[in-house]
C-alpha cells in the first residue's frame, strides 16, 4: 500500500466556509474603467475612473465589457452632482455619489471608491443569491430584547444557615423528620438569599462596528460579509 506524504508547503488543510461568506468570495470583483482623455474640472478626490459629463447610454456602453465594471460621471440633469455607474446582473446601475471626506452612496463611508464598489458588489451579489436565506435569519430577532449579566462583580453575601433549635428533653425526633426539617430550612434560606441578591443586568448598547477579517455571528450562525460596518457590537 502506497502512502503519500505531503510536504509542509504542499499540504493545505480544507478551510470550512459558511454559505454567506462563501458567496462573498464568489462576488464579482471591481473593474475600473479608466478615462483615456483629460477631463476638465475633475474633482481632486476622484481618479481616472472619472469620465466627466457623459450620458447614461455612453456609460452603459463603456461598462458592458464585464461584470463589476464601474466609472464615475457628472450628471447631465443635475450638473455638479456625481453618479457611480456600476455593472451588475448584466445591467448598469446608477447611484448618487457623495463625498464628505469619505465616499458614500448610503450610510456606509469608505476611504476609496474601490472599497465602496467592492462592498457594493458583495452586498448586491449576496442579496441576489440568498434573499430568502437572509430573510429567514431575521424572523426572530433576539439580542435587542435580551439583557446581559455583568460577571466581573460578585456580591459578597453571607450564606444563610439553617437555625438549629434545641430539642426538649424527653422527646425524641425521628431521624427522617429531622432531616426533612433541615432540608426545608436550607431551601427557604436559599430562596430568601436569591430574592435579595442584586441583579447586574442592563440593556444592550449596539453600535455599528467594522470587523477586520471574517467574523462569526452568534445570532445568525454565519460569517459576516462585507468590508465596512458589517454589523453591530455592544458597547
Amino acid at each position: 500500500m502506497a502512502i503519500h506524504v505531503f510536504d509542509n508547503d504542499e499540504y493545505r488543510p480544507p478551510v470550512w466556509k459558511s454559505y454567506l461568506y462563501q458567496l462573498q468570495q464568489e462576488a464579482p470583483h471591481p473593474r475600473r474603467v479608466t478615462c483615456t482623455s483629460e477631463v476638465e474640472n475633475r474633482p481632486k478626490y476622484y481618479g481616472r475612473e472619472y469620465h466627466g459629463m457623459i450620458s447614461r447610454e455612453e456609460a452603459d456602453q463603456l461598462l458592458s465589457v464585464a461584470e463589476g465594471s464601474y466609472l464615475i460621471r457628472e450628471s447631465q440633469r443635475q450638473p455638479g452632482t456625481y453618479t457611480l455607474a456600476l455593472r451588475f446582473g448584466n445591467q448598469t446601475r446608477n447611484f448618487r455619489l457623495f463625498y464628505d471626506g469619505k465616499h458614500f452612496v448610503g450610510e456606509k463611508r469608505f476611504e476609496s471608491i474601490h472599497d465602496l464598489v467592492t462592498d457594493g458588489l458583495i452586498t448586491l451579489y449576496i442579496e441576489t443569491k440568498a434573499a430568502e436565506y437572509i430573510s429567514k435569519m431575521t424572523i426572530n430577532p433576539i439580542y435587542e430584547h435580551v439583557g446581559y449579566t455583568t460577571l466581573n462583580r460578585e456580591p459578597a453575601l453571607k450564606k444563610a444557615l439553617p437555625v438549629c433549635r434545641d430539642i426538649p428533653d424527653g422527646k425524641e425526633t425521628p431521624g427522617d423528620e429531622l432531616e426533612e426539617r433541615l432540608t426545608s430550612l436550607v431551601r427557604r434560606a436559599t430562596l430568601k438569599e436569591s430574592e435579595h441578591a442584586p441583579k447586574y443586568e442592563k440593556v444592550h448598547n449596539f453600535k455599528v462596528h467594522t470587523f477586520r477579517g471574517p467574523h462569526w455571528c452568534e445570532y445568525c450562525a454565519n460569517f459576516m460579509w462585507g468590508l465596512i460596518a458589517q454589523g453591530v457590537k455592544c458597547a
